[in-house]
């Protein structure tokens, strides 16, 4: 096993996932990356519920990387068999034919396994959902420390795509809309090259366990919007405070993390949330 270092990342054409593969690549690290609605040309189909492990070329993989999930609530609420069968089903059965390969799972979990009461959730916190996906997540956990001796289980910030959230907010500006965020959700924001390259110096150590991987500071998305437009010097958005409940499904309101595990560990340095709104 030691003579491995390969990695194969299941949903590489996701946020996270495209972020961890061309890391990877970028690193000369022997990867492989699956796809399952968004093809790509390099990377390999894999339908996380039917198509099985052993399709795949894995004699140099050492970590698989799950990112593939119904990641989207509301989709979650309104097909909980379907996501269960994704989230829950599928994501234990890849654990554990990987596992059995002797190579290592990363899982990738959420901040929606706290009830976001508090905030500040260690790792070893009390896991407590209020939504389906995250119930969902912790199933998967508890799974994994019952029957998997060597695995990572990653819970990322609330991950954006910055240029595509902001490109919005200009959009909508031009357009002299009025955008609604909510002030009353408070988040850890994190961008998915910091989340790629904090698994990374994970897997350069050899880590084990539960770790977040998240800035230690918060705001919610009115903080955000405000930020942004301030940094582009426009004074007259129109920019509509409102509550997360408005948006339908239940959520979570505190759901920021305490990362001073994997900060003390690494030594990692986040993206300035400023770098990110501009």
């Amino acid at each position: 096993m030691k003579n491995k270092d390969g990695v194969i990342v299941f949903g590489a054409s996701g946020l996270i996932g495209k972020c961890l593969y061309n890391l990877f690549k970028e690193k000369n690290k022997p990867i492989v990356g699956t796809y399952h609605t968004n093809k790509k040309s390099e990377l390999i189909y894999f339908d996380l519920e039917k198509s099985p492990v052993d399709s795949l070329n894995l004699d140099n993989v050492r970590y698989g990387i799950i990112c593939s999930a119904v990641t989207n609530l509301d989709k979650c609420n309104d097909n909980p068999e379907y996501s269960h069968s994704v989230n829950v089903k599928a994501a234990e059965r890849i654990v554990t034919e990987l596992s059995e390969k002797a190579i290592v799972p990363v899982f990738m979990s959420t901040g929606a396994v706290f009830d976001g009461v508090e905030g500040g959730y260690k790792e070893n916190s009390k896991r407590n959902p209020v939504s389906i996906y995250g119930k969902q997540k912790v199933e998967v956990e508890e799974f994994i420390f019952s029957n998997i001796k060597d695995y990572l289980i990653i819970r990322p910030g609330k991950v954006f795509n910055f240029k595509d959230l902001l490109s919005d907010w200009i959009k909508k500006y031009k357009n002299n809309e009025t955008i609604p965020c909510a002030d009353d959700e408070k988040l850890s924001f994190t961008s998915a090259e910091d989340v790629a390259r904090g698994i990374n110096l994970l897997l350069d150590k050899d880590s084990r366990g539960v770790y977040h991987i998240n800035p230690l500071g918060y705001a919610s998305r009115f903080d955000l919007i405000s930020r942004f437009f301030r940094n582009m010097n426009i004074k007259d958005a129109k920019i509509k405070r409102c509550s997360i409940d408005d948006f339908g499904t239940k959520r979570a309101k505190n759901t920021y993390m305490d990362a001073s595990k994997f900060i003390k560990e690494t030594g990692f340095k986040f993206t300035d949330l400023d770098n990110l709104l501009t």
